[in-house]
């Protein structure tokens, strides 16, 4: 075990390629790489990225991109299946991994995800993990500085290495408890499931798009037509302009647009805050795409927008999330490891759509579409009873 003092702050600067690619030779035999990164992203759709930190376990590394052509190495050790990724809440971090090399590293250990499993904190920060762990306080000073800048100030550099000099004891204190409970291979299930989450963006496959957008469930099957194609056009058109969606139109306008399935650019102009410049500048490309989607049949529309829940449904819906509290408690879980809402909303919807779609009495539980996160260890544990209480 280690004591606050006998970890390494200290950190090598790696900023050709050269460097890097003696670093990926001596890495290659590990078990294990800790990661984090920092970039900046205040005005545009791509994170812009400034430095990787890395951590072998003895000695930590800050890779200044900036200076770096020669990525080949390095990316095959990200894709290395024996050596083990270890983040602190890695959503962002796959989205830069994404964004910079096409790939998303494999296989992770989120610490912050380990961390719910033993019921230690549900989204715990990384400055309060080491705090609880090893009585040390990291400082918050550079989180918003500006990492873009060269020379990055002596202030920023030790901040970064301070990011990933105390993930690899984590890991190894983590591992530990979690095996001696039995529950290192749910960790495990569920940090690569993780990956899952990035396929559509791994893909560049934007069709599915619409269905993140709140309102959709209002709209009938010819405006979803309308707006899939259009949220599809947004997404490509962030990429392209390197800005953020919102910067492009906003959820609320694309759903207006649906609505009304303009004809015109008259009509386009009569929708409520759109903007002048918009509608001058992308207004006839986005009639083509309205007129084109209207003529089209409801094949590549996959599957139905739920609606939400009646009041009847709402109290159904409250019976499952009562099971769900209580085997948490049981297990001494958090609630949100075990069935988040939105996991259970998926099934019960699910469900409904199937009571819909039948005029049998009884239903084939084996036709419901379960949720990923319901497979795997959850299933055992918590969906047969699910299922037996909202059908």
């Amino acid at each position: 075990m280690h004591s606050p003092e006998s970890f390494n702050t200290d950190y090598v600067l790696v900023t050709d390629d050269e460097a890097l690619n003696k670093c990926c030779e001596s890495w290659q035999e590990l078990s294990y790489l800790a990661l984090d990164t920092e970039f900046m992203r205040t005005d545009s759709f791509y994170p812009k990225v400034a430095l990787f930190q890395v951590s072998d376990g003895q000695n930590n590394y800050l890779i200044d991109p900036l200076g770096i052509s020669d990525w080949e190495a390095f990316q095959a050790l990200m894709l290395a299946p024996d050596i083990t990724k270890i983040f602190h809440s890695c959503s962002e971090d796959l989205l830069v991994f994404i964004y910079q090399f096409g790939i998303l590293p494999s296989p992770i250990f989120d610490t912050q995800v380990a961390n719910a499993f033993l019921n230690q904190g549900f989204a715990l920060s990384y400055q309060n993990m080491v705090s609880e762990e090893f009585g040390i306080n990291l400082p918050k000073g550079e989180t918003r500085s500006n990492w873009l800048q060269r020379p990055l100030s002596e202030q920023q550099l030790d901040y970064a290495a301070l990011d990933v000099v105390y993930l690899p004891e984590i890991y190894s204190r983590q591992k530990k408890k979690l095996s001696a409970m039995g529950r290192l291979a749910w960790v495990d299930e569920d940090c690569q499931r993780l990956l899952s989450n990035y396929k559509e963006e791994l893909e560049q496959d934007f069709s599915q798009t619409y269905r993140n957008i709140n309102a959709a469930w209002q709209l009938d099957e010819k405006q979803l037509l309308v707006l899939k194609v259009l949220a599809e056009w947004r997404e490509k058109h962030a990429r392209q302009r390197d800005k953020p969606r919102n910067w492009i139109i906003k959820d609320k306008e694309l759903v207006n647009i649906a609505k009304t399935i303009p004809e015109n650019m008259a009509q386009l102009g009569q929708i409520n805050s759109l903007n002048a410049n918009f509608i001058y500048y992308e207004g006839q490309a986005l009639l083509e795409l309205i007129h084109n989607a209207s003529k089209q049949d409801n094949a590549s529309l996959t599957e139905q927008i739920a609606r939400p829940l009646s009041n009847a449904q709402k109290k159904h819906f409250k019976l499952a999330q009562a099971l769900v509290e209580r085997k948490a408690e049981e297990l001494n879980l958090p609630i949100e490891v075990l069935g988040r809402k939105r996991t259970l909303l998926s099934l019960y919807q699910s469900i409904l759509e199937l009571k819909n779609s039948t005029s049998e009495d009884t239903l084939d539980a084996n036709k419901i579409k379960l949720p990923d996160e319901l497979r795997g260890w959850r299933s055992e544990i918590l969906v047969q009873e699910l299922i037996g209480l909202l059908l």
